[in-house]
């Protein structure tokens, strides 16, 4: 099969969803486009931004961060060591090697060293392991951005993340979580950084070709305490109906952005949702750190823990 775009090379990445077929060079090109538009869309990031790239040595987290360099974005890596045995570090080292490999920083947060290793933490809170972990990564990456003068915190979830999660979301009919799904959530007077979500119109098909192609080495081995995760169950479904269906996944999460964004106030400044019943957020008694309630859930999670 030819390249689609060029129609001289052969194709070696095939895109139902888009009826399209690419060579590496063309994909690059594509790939590149689709990121842009996703900023764009949104006006997530500038050129002047500092931008903190969380990554967890995963193909995803790793793709953004390279995809961001390359679009002119100033960014430093970020990698929470979780504390899962043989896992974390390997996902470590995958890590730092693109970090050194690139020049570039990486920030490295230890939660042995935190004292909330998402094995003990999760076991001692009796709470489910993602859950946990989803608590305390949002909790550093907001932390160390505030503390280092970032601008926007960029994580790599893509298209099936988002997706899956607007799925189990509207199951549940989750209206909190629902109001929070977005790829741009914008900063706030209280403490909060931007959170960004550049890969949201890029499926995970077409970051791992990405990043096959541009020869990044990550890990490939899914989080062993992600096993039991409702959210796979979610992803499962879907890409049974994008088999059938290619194109769904897309229509489904932007549909949803579209009727979200003209329900909701915009201000003048961004295309971000707002939602004007929420609160804003106060400081945290412990630490400091901006939370909706007295004491922020990482400060409770980790009382929990170092409780004897």
């Amino acid at each position: 099969m030819k390249c689609k775009r060029c129609r001289k090379s052969e194709a070696a990445v095939d895109l139902p969803s888009h009826n399209s077929a690419f060579c590496p060079e063309c994909f690059f090109v594509f790939f590149r486009r689709q990121v842009e538009e996703g900023i764009r869309k949104f006006r997530m990031l500038s050129p002047s931004d500092r931008v903190l790239v969380c990554v967890s040595g995963g193909k995803d987290s790793l793709v953004l961060w390279d995809i961001l360099a390359e679009l002119g974005y100033r960014t430093e890596g970020l990698h929470i060591d979780l504390g899962i045995d043989g896992y974390s570090a390997r996902s470590r080292e995958k890590s730092l090697a693109y970090a050194v490999s690139r020049g570039k920083e990486l920030i490295v947060v230890d939660l042995r060293a935190e004292g909330v290793p998402i094995p003990e933490a999760s076991k001692k809170s009796n709470k489910e392991e993602c859950a946990v972990c989803g608590t305390v990564k949002r909790y550093f990456f907001n932390r160390i951005a505030a503390e280092r003068g970032f601008t926007a915190v960029a994580t790599g979830h893509n298209l099936d993340d988002e997706a899956a999660r607007l799925l189990g979301n509207l199951l549940h009919w989750d209206n909190d979580h629902l109001s929070r799904q977005h790829p741009l959530l914008p900063e706030s007077g209280s403490g909060l950084v931007r959170k960004v979500k550049p890969l949201w119109r890029v499926s995970e098909m077409e970051t791992a070709a990405y990043g096959f192609l541009k020869g990044i080495d990550y890990v490939t081995e899914e989080c062993p305490m992600s096993e039991d995760a409702t959210s796979l169950i979610y992803k499962s479904a879907l890409s049974h109906i994008e088999d059938e269906m290619p194109g769904t996944r897309r229509r489904f999460y932007q549909g949803f952005l579209l009727q979200d964004h003209q329900n909701r106030d915009v201000p003048k400044n961004s295309a971000a949702p707002v939602n004007g019943d929420e609160k804003p957020p106060v400081k945290c008694i412990s630490c400091g750190a901006p939370s909706y309630t007295e004491t922020c859930s990482f400060c409770r999670l980790k009382e929990k823990v170092t409780k004897k």
